[in-house]
């Protein structure tokens, strides 16, 4: 048996189509050889939308800059690509349109490339057939799945593991894989499995690099990982940044209901007892010691999509402070009983919806807010979105139109503006933004098999007068490769946080380094505060300010079970908490106030820290 060989993994970018520095891939793919570029592709982030239509995340455009040089350095090298999440939502039809992206790039470039898809090819019946016989379960916290979310779903996909990948992979011919939607880090820990790598930092490996430069500091776009059969070492592609046992702890906190274990196809991820170790350039970080336990039950999580109906919307700004001052009654008895006056189905059970969302006054958090009622003076400008959702695109714009037009002239008490209430930046006045969606499926389904309902079919693309597979593969003339250099270091963002903690009232904000929220999937939100100093850490921890009882009522939280997780994470100097959203109001859903959930941590900016014993 021949001896295991390290080599090398290249991820360009977090989420491909984002874009990366193509002279400092140059310079890596020139100077290191990856044996593969992987690549993320996709994420239930934005909602349910792309799941829903069927639009790709980002535009085709941004998929020929981003996949060009990644083909060019496969066609050079022979350098395998593995792509994961095709398109956003990872349908069958998004893994087509990136295939044709590929054929595009191949006949520009005068290249040829063995391409193998991988699509979830489930029937609903099979799906049915699952949900009677009790092997579906909701997934984090999802509601029970009913068999009219099956049946009425507009598209469903299933997040395959690395079992689909590694059948691609053991086709020796095969130069790219597009898959369907994909655990995240499934293609990065099949390759190396299929490389001889343990399942352990196969898995971890993945779950960190499949983000990309995001676990370095400064925060980047494109990582390096050198995989060893034990354990693997993460170099930043940008030599201003590095990678810290630190920011590297803290990353396995970002969007996770929980840092210490980490769920996925087949298995648990177990963080407890990983060692982080700092390599001599300063800059690389060797990870090892990360447990992955198989799970007795092999899941695959379905993902479906329901159409809610079609949206229109309009905004505008209002500066006048009297109208401000009575902005609720105003919007929610005035304008929106003269529009039902209009619409007498609006706001009943299954008719149109009317909803504003006032900038400026609760509109993030909504009735999460605990600052609602609670200030001292009205802002002395908001901004107004009304959002109409109704059963076609016709009768949502015509219920937009209305409610536009009673917001802009309906009259208030002591008005004296009487040319108009609102400032409207846009013409036309009212958007019709087309159909809504829902995530309505959202479980793990339990399978004998993890390849069974993953079909690979392999097709070849490009010229086919190319077929050299020793070397770089062209039609028969040299396409110009950027020189290698060393890539331009970006300015040293790494400078110490000033703190003074002397100062009376300490709270979280003076005494934390990151203080963040973030969907944890489509049915929670997960709030994060690190620190960068053991000491703070340990003071706060103990101080005992970050409580259960202190997020629900920060939150506004009505059960103690709607707190799914709340720890303190040694490893990352870390806090982590993880709520539910309510099951009816799923990421992206009508009425969404913060679809990535990337401003709900202000409240904890706030919360009052005892004073530092000692502080300077």
């Amino acid at each position: 048996m021949p001896s295991f060989v390290p080599f090398k993994i290249l991820t360009p970018c977090p989420l491909l189509g984002y874009g990366y520095d193509v002279e400092q891939f140059w310079h890596t793919i020139e100077n290191d050889r990856p044996a593969a570029i992987i690549v993320d592709a996709g994420s239930t982030d934005p909602g349910p939308y792309m799941l829903g239509s069927g639009k790709t995340v980002v535009s085709r455009a941004s998929y020929v800059t981003d996949l060009t040089p990644i083909l060019e350095a496969s066609a050079k090298h022979g350098t395998k690509v593995l792509i994961g999440s095709a398109g956003g939502a990872g349908t069958s039809a998004q893994v087509d349109f990136v295939v044709d992206v590929v054929r595009q790039i191949a006949q520009a470039g005068g290249h040829r490339f063995t391409v193998a898809t991988i699509k979830f090819a489930a029937r609903r019946d099979d799906l049915l057939a699952h949900l009677v016989a009790g092997k579906i379960a909701p997934c984090a916290s999802a509601p029970p799945l009913k068999e009219a979310d099956v049946v009425d779903a507009v598209d469903i996909v299933a997040q395959m593991g690395a079992e689909p990948f590694l059948a691609a992979l053991a086709d020796p011919a095969v130069d790219v894989i597009v898959a369907g939607r994909s655990y995240d880090p499934a293609p990065f820990a099949a390759f190396s499995m299929h490389h001889g790598v343990q399942a352990s930092p196969a898995w971890h490996a993945g779950k960190i690099v499949e983000c990309g430069g995001q676990c370095a500091t400064p925060k980047g776009r494109s990582m390096l990982a050198t995989m060893h059969q034990d354990g693997f070492v993460l170099t930043p592609t940008n030599p201003a940044e590095r990678c810290t046992p630190l920011s590297v702890a803290a990353h396995t906190m970002y969007e996770k209901t929980r840092p210490d274990q980490l769920p996925g196809p087949g298995g648990v991820l177990h963080l407890a007892k990983t060692v982080y170790e700092t390599q001599p350039d300063g800059r690389s970080l060797l990870v090892r010691g990360s447990v992955f336990v198989p799970s007795p039950t092999y899941q695959i999580k379905l993902e479906g999509a329901a159409l809610v109906g079609y949206r229109s919307c309009f905004i505008g700004g209002i500066r006048d402070p009297i109208l401000i001052g009575q902005i609720d009654n105003f919007l929610e008895h005035t304008v929106r009983g003269k529009t039902r006056a209009g619409f007498p189905s609006l706001d009943t059970d299954g008719g149109p919806r009317l909803i504003f969302h006032v900038y400026g006054r609760n509109a993030v958090m909504g009735p999460l807010e605990p600052l609602a009622g609670a200030r001292g003076s009205d802002p002395y400008e908001v901004g107004v979105l009304g959002e109409v959702v109704a059963a076609t695109q016709d009768e949502a714009d015509a219920i937009a139109n209305l409610a536009r037009i009673c917001t802009l002239h309906n009259a208030y008490p002591g008005q004296m503006a009487t040319a108009g209430n609102l400032a409207s930046p846009l013409t036309p006045l009212e958007q019709s933004l087309g159909p809504v969606f829902r995530f309505s499926v959202y479980h793990l389904m339990d399978v004998d098999d993890p390849t069974t309902y993953f079909r690979i079919d392999k097709l070849v693309v490009g010229d086919d007068r190319s077929n050299d597979h020793s070397g770089r593969r062209s039609n028969g003339h040299v396409l110009p490769v950027p020189a290698a250099q060393t890539p331009t270091a970006k300015p040293d963002l790494l400078q110490p946080r000033q703190r003074n903690l002397n100062k009376p009232g300490l709270t979280i904000a003076d005494v934390a380094s990151v203080v963040r929220s973030k969907n944890a999937g489509p049915f929670e939100i997960t709030l994060d505060v690190i620190f960068d100093d053991l000491a703070l850490y340990a003071h706060v921890r103990d101080s005992e300010v970050l409580t259960r009882d202190r997020i629900r009522g920060l939150y506004r939280l009505a059960r103690d079970d709607d707190i799914v997780a709340l720890q303190f994470f040694g490893p990352a100097l870390g806090w982590k908490c993880t709520y539910k959203r309510p099951t009816s109001q799923p990421q992206g859903s009508v009425g969404e106030r913060d679809t990535f959930g990337a401003q709900l941590h202000a409240p904890l900016l706030s919360i009052p820290v005892p004073p530092i014993p000692g502080a300077e």
